[in-house]
């Protein structure tokens, strides 16, 4: 069960409504705890995920090592031909071989596309929409490689899917070691601009963060006070007001809405 009364749930639903309703472009906000449904804010609307992808990749690498589909240990062999975009394996021609959890911490730590196409590849995309459909992430799809525009099929994600999947990290979707794993991973995420912005330094947030041209996505966990929180919020439609030049108003919507969580959560926001 959660600690949530119905006062201070009522409360965040009213503070994230407000948000994305001042807001530009389209936001969708998504709470859970505890395989509760806490707070929704058009949390069903389909959008592109951005690199938001990767946790549910993790997720279903460290899933197959459970399952003993796969080590950590195994090598895999890096492409010649390395796609850009985010990361640092396009710019390391020497790199020629990594390990499925050098990998992954490459896909997570500095968002590697081609780090996660290797994984994608590795784990098939029938495995894939398996993996997706098992968890219940129903609006969900990963159906292409990344930066691979060309290729047939889409990659498609909801604020509901994103903190459904969190959840499940939170709960029993992995053995406890792999679990810890992977919530380590995403602590150590470099983009920090969006939702732990505005967080104390008594909270921990374990996220991924997304982002292409007109999108701002940030998704992860609210480690405070003994609970676990999962938040995702996705930002579309952001064309007109992004700033390239580095972190602005549009990172700061995501900083405000994860504060809100977890003040409405300790019972401090009005």
């Amino acid at each position: 069960m959660t600690t949530w009364p119905e006062k201070n749930q009522h409360a965040l639903q009213q503070h994230l409504t407000t948000i994305a309703r001042e807001a530009p472009g389209h936001w969708s906000f998504a709470v859970r705890e505890a395989g509760q449904v806490i707070a929704q804010v058009e949390a069903h609307r389909v959008t592109t995920p951005a690199s938001t992808i990767k946790v549910a990749v993790l997720l279903m690498v460290l899933q197959d090592v459970a399952e003993d589909q796969l080590t950590l240990e195994q090598v895999l062999e890096v492409p010649e031909e390395r796609v850009g975009g985010s990361g640092v394996l396009v710019h390391l021609p020497s790199v020629q071989r990594l390990t499925v959890a050098e990998v992954a911490e490459m896909m997570i730590v500095v968002s590697d596309n081609e780090a996660t196409n290797m994984l994608i590849r590795l784990l098939g995309l029938d495995r894939i929409a398996q993996f997706l459909a098992r968890w219940g992430m129903h609006d969900t799809q990963i159906q292409r490689t990344l930066m691979d525009t060309h290729l047939p099929g889409r990659n498609a994600t909801t604020a509901a899917d994103q903190a459904l999947l969190l959840d499940a990290l939170c709960a029993d979707l992995l053995p406890p070691h792999l679990r810890t794993l992977a919530l380590d991973m995403l602590l150590r995420q470099q983009f920090n601009s969006r939702m732990p912005a505005r967080l104390g330094p008594d909270v921990l947030c374990r996220h991924k963060t997304g982002e292409i041209i007109g999108i701002r996505h940030d998704v992860g966990v609210l480690d405070f006070d003994d609970r676990m929180i999962s938040f995702a919020a996705l930002g579309s439609d952001l064309q007109d007001v992004i700033d390239d030049d580095g972190p602005g108003p549009v990172d700061d919507i995501v900083a405000r809405a994860a504060a809100t969580v977890v003040a409405t959560a300790r019972g401090s926001a009005n």
